[in-house]
């Protein structure tokens, strides 16, 4: 009998230093290479192989239908985004990478998943929301993407209207993808945002604040823009 996942146990606290660490350890590999996006791309191929196989046993182990491992919770969506950014190079991919990747970090702290490390949902589960936060660093840092004030507008409202076509989406297959219809079976932060409505008009501005607060390091200053003739 597999081990049932406990939130902030050991094994949890293990997992996320390792997941942590392999980051670091991965962006720092980046420069001891001059095929800096040839790497991205190996990378990003081997995670979508792991999330392929994911589903797979997830359908064969869980007995999950296709209707429930359809890639459209924020994190799934993310990571394909993720994959084919780290795959083209693409700038404009990484703007809703970059803002929607806090939503991997929150996952990674309360994950919604039934069994513990043995199981190997639960570790692609790790393995690729862990993606989601290297593939947005390391685009950072050795492909020098930054986010702009277009990418974090877009960002949001694209949030928004994904959300809104969920709704519809989730009545009409019975599924529950970005949590719009109702909140989590598992613990998460959720619980602590009020009920159903109400909880997704928090995590919107939650949401909106955490990435203003994302974008704000890289917001050009007009005043330093146009300070230099005034001297003169």
């Amino acid at each position: 009998m597999e081990d049932k996942f406990v939130l902030f146990s050991n094994q949890h606290f293990i997992t996320m230093g390792i997941g942590f660490a392999s980051c670091i350890l991965l962006i720092f590999l980046g420069f001891f290479t001059e095929k800096k996006a040839a790497f991205a791309k190996i990378i990003a191929i081997a995670v979508l192989g792991i999330k392929i196989a994911e589903l797979i046993f997830r359908h064969y182990y869980y007995g999950e239908t296709v209707a429930e491992l359809l890639p459209l919770h924020l994190c799934p969506i993310v990571i394909i985004l993720s994959i084919f950014m780290m795959f083209f190079h693409s700038e404009v991919l990484f703007q809703p990478v970059y803002f929607w990747s806090i939503g991997a970090f929150f996952a990674i702290l309360t994950p919604d998943i039934r069994d513990g490390m043995s199981n190997f949902a639960s570790q692609s589960f790790f393995i690729t929301h862990f993606f989601i936060l290297f593939s947005t660093a390391y685009a950072f840092v050795h492909f020098r993407f930054r986010p702009t004030k277009a990418g974090f507008i877009g960002s949001f409202l694209s949030l928004i209207i994904l959300a809104f076509i969920m709704y519809f989406v989730n009545n009409r297959l019975g599924t529950n993808y970005l949590y719009v219809n109702y909140p989590p079976a598992t613990k998460s932060l959720v619980d602590f945002m009020g009920p159903w409505p109400y909880y997704i008009f928090s995590i919107a501005g939650i949401d909106i604040a955490i990435s203003f607060f994302m974008y704000l390091p890289f917001r050009k200053n007009k005043k330093a823009k146009y300070a230099s003739w005034r001297k003169y």
